[in-house]
């Protein structure tokens, strides 16, 4: 069984923002991956970035960077 740990999620408008951030976030190693969004919210495009909580914090520079690709914000445990 997958345990669940809490994490920091942004989802977005459309698939382009999300592909976008992921290739921002590698670029500059900011952690975290795509995932699918968790059927507890729904998104737009159905994809979201997600870090470990206690590393939400690297994800200011993207936050900024993004902020019209970004749907909401989310702290969930997936």
């Amino acid at each position: 069984m997958i345990k669940k740990v809490p994490r920091y999620l942004l989802t977005f408008f459309n698939t382009s923002g999300a592909i976008a951030v992921e290739r921002f976030c590698k670029e500059h190693e900011i952690p975290g991956r795509l995932i699918p969004v968790p059927r507890e919210i729904s998104a737009s495009c159905g994809l979201s970035w997600a870090v470990l909580q206690e590393e939400k914090d690297c994800l200011a520079l993207v936050e900024r960077e993004f902020a019209e690709e970004i749907e909401g914000k989310w702290m969930l445990d997936v």
